[in-house]
């Protein structure tokens, strides 16, 4: 039996631009394989040294040939972050058993053929793909689906390189299917569950929004169905994309508060303090955030679509439609029967569960592509 002990196991991020969600999977999954550095390109920004301060992000495009060149080609983003990706020699950095790669262009990596090559998916790129008539619709968009077509013959030419997928959520593993023909193992992302289950759960007046304030979070739809309410909101998180007069609407509303990003310890306060946790995100692949309300023991009143339709039920929540109509019916309904969630359905989304399975899978695979070929 092959044990994790016995394997070198990298791990690679395909870039570390802020401190979000699938930087904390990256660093859980460096945690849980006991790697001591996170490959990825670039140097992170200072939020998320802060967020990780133990934690060695190692800058591939330091050793790159023509350096300045590349650096200049890692700022246009994902039009040569494929080719970026390939032209790193693994060989130069062990080379690893297995490499655990996150994100999409970190697929492009060209592996010694003794490396297992696992990838750990959050989504196909949506632009190539699922959202791609939502995100290139009008004048801008049109002109540039020449290059977004490009870009999607790009990704699907590198997933040949990927030995084994591993999905955050269903829709991940049917999108994966749907776009590649590739079967994945679902590996949730972990909740930090315990540190909100040991704190007593106190509902208050004040409904929350957490995540960041962009239009794919349905932000503008929740500011207008609470424009319509008399119940109090607090949006937290950073500013997203959402134009400047959904902010100066929060601003101007009586019953409304921009908080921006707060520590964990303040968001972990909130959400068991909340009334209950407003949720608008748009076919969201995982959503951590109604996770998180149900951890604190806060109803969530969630965008029908997505993961978080199939996680969210009448047991730990209300669904909405996703229009401002539709959230503010979701208020009114959770009005007439206020109640909290129960908190024992978070638990299979926990730190424990994920380092466990995560575990189980990578020794699992490597020892089964090890019996097939050897060395």
């Amino acid at each position: 039996m092959v044990s994790l002990a016995d394997l070198d196991v990298a791990v690679a991020h395909w870039g570390i631009d802020s401190p979000g969600g699938a930087e904390a999977v990256a660093v859980a999954l460096a945690d849980a394989l006991d790697c001591d550095r996170i490959y990825t390109l670039g140097v992170p920004d200072v939020g998320t040294r802060e967020t990780y301060p133990d934690v060695e992000f190692y800058d591939l495009l330091d050793d790159a040939a023509l350096e300045p060149l590349r650096r200049a080609q890692a700022r246009i983003d994902r039009v040569f972050e494929y080719a970026l990706w390939e032209d790193v020699d693994w060989r130069a950095y062990g080379p690893p058993d297995v490499l655990v790669t996150s994100g999409a262009t970190t697929r492009a990596v060209l592996t010694p053929d003794e490396t297992l090559h696992l990838n750990y998916c959050h989504s196909p790129p949506r632009t190539l793909y699922d959202r791609y008539h939502d995100r290139t619709d009008g004048l801008p968009g049109v002109l540039a689906r020449p290059l977004v077509r490009y870009l999607r013959l790009r990704d699907a030419a590198v997933d040949d390189r990927v030995d084994g997928y591993l999905a955050n959520s269903p829709v991940i593993a049917r999108r994966l299917w749907k776009f590649y023909d590739r079967d994945a193992e679902v590996l949730y992302p972990p909740i930090d569950v315990a540190a909100l289950g040991h704190l007593d759960r106190e509902r208050g007046d004040r409904y929350l929004h957490l995540g960041r304030l962009d239009v794919e979070k349905g932000v503008p739809e929740v500011v207008a169905a609470f424009e319509e309410l008399d119940q109090p909101l607090d949006f937290v998180g950073p500013r997203g994309d959402v134009p400047g007069d959904v902010l100066d609407r929060i601003d101007r509303a009586p019953n409304m508060r921009y908080l921006g990003f707060v520590d964990a310890a303040e968001k972990r306060r909130l959400l068991v303090e909340s009334r209950a946790v407003v949720f608008n995100g748009v076919a969201e692949d995982f959503g951590i955030v109604p996770v998180e309300a149900v951890a604190a023991g806060a109803a969530c009143l969630a965008r029908d679509e997505g993961f978080p339709s199939m996680f969210v039920d009448e047991g730990i929540g209300l669904r909405h439609d996703g229009t401002g109509a539709g959230v503010r019916d979701a208020v009114e309904r959770f009005e007439a029967d206020p109640f909290d969630a129960d908190r024992q359905r978070a638990e299979e989304f926990s730190r424990e569960a994920f380092e466990s399975r995560l575990e189980t899978t990578v020794t699992e695979r490597y020892e089964a592509f090890d019996a097939r070929f050897g060395r």
